[in-house]
């Protein structure tokens, strides 16, 4: 299955692990609903104006995004412990050398390019020749690690979309609860001076409506609470990897290159 790039988890991926996963949810509900315990998470999970449901599948989508990326993470970190540079303090990384170290990189990985410091290793390594100090490579990495933070951060776009929608469709289930609740009061009101049973049976109605309105609420909010903390964390690790591919970028080919200013 598509993996995505670098730490950013592919939208086909995920999709397919929220079907799997929601399909296991409501078959699983839908199978125990006859149950006490089981009516009242089917209940939660489609009633309420249905709204429950792409709250549910939101949810299950982010949290498929944040868990793929979390290992993707790990992964990525993987990479920063293969060591392509000889380990001889004699050794010095200039043009001439740099083609060697690059057949390393790729002996050490099937696909060098999908992992972050290898990638950038690689890049600036196959350049060097046109390069003429030891401040022009520095320049490049930081180069490479401003475009791979930025590459990164639009990774959470779509994840950023759902925490936003996720809460938006508990407000419209407050909308709809209250709605349906305002009109099953109106009716109650037409009912008053008649029968009682008629009456109770119209603010029971009511109650419904606010059920819709309150609970679609509380579902949203927490499902978001939940999904932000978590993402909290996720993007933390995120951002502490780039720190540690940039420093080790700098210890393998900064430190280590001698380089002479081009002939003219």
């Amino acid at each position: 299955m598509p993996v995505g790039s670098h730490t950013t988890p592919s939208a086909i991926t995920c999709l397919v692990f929220t079907v799997l996963i929601g399909a296991g949810v409501y078959g699983t509900s839908y199978a125990f609903r006859e149950g006490a315990w089981g009516g009242v998470i089917w209940e939660y999970l489609t009633g309420f104006g249905r709204i429950p449901i792409p709250i549910a599948l939101l949810s299950i989508w982010s949290l498929v995004f944040l868990a793929i990326k979390a290992l993707k993470i790990r992964a990525q970190r993987a990479a920063l412990r293969v060591h392509f540079v000889p380990d001889d303090t004699a050794f010095v990384l200039h043009a001439g050398s740099a083609d060697a170290v690059v057949d390393a990189i790729d002996r050490s990985a099937d696909e060098p390019e999908r992992f972050l410091f290898l990638s950038r290793a690689r890049t600036v390594l196959r350049i060097m020749r046109n390069l003429g100090r030891v401040s022009d490579v520095d320049d490049l990495i930081n180069s490479r690690g401003d475009q791979d933070e930025s590459t990164i951060d639009s990774g959470y776009t779509i994840l950023r979309g759902f925490i936003w929608a996720i809460p938006v469709l508990g407000f419209i289930g407050t909308v709809i609860g209250l709605t349906q609740a305002m009109g099953r009061f109106g009716d109650a009101l037409r009912e008053a001076g008649k029968d009682v049973d008629a009456i109770t049976q119209q603010l029971t109605g009511v109650l419904a409506g606010l059920d819709t309105a309150f609970i679609t609420t509380a579902e949203a909010l927490v499902a978001v609470i939940v999904i932000h903390l978590i993402q909290t964390m996720v993007r933390r690790a995120d951002e502490q990897l780039l720190d540690d591919v940039r420093k080790a970028a700098f210890d393998a080919i900064v430190s280590r290159v001698r380089l002479t200013r081009p002939e003219t």
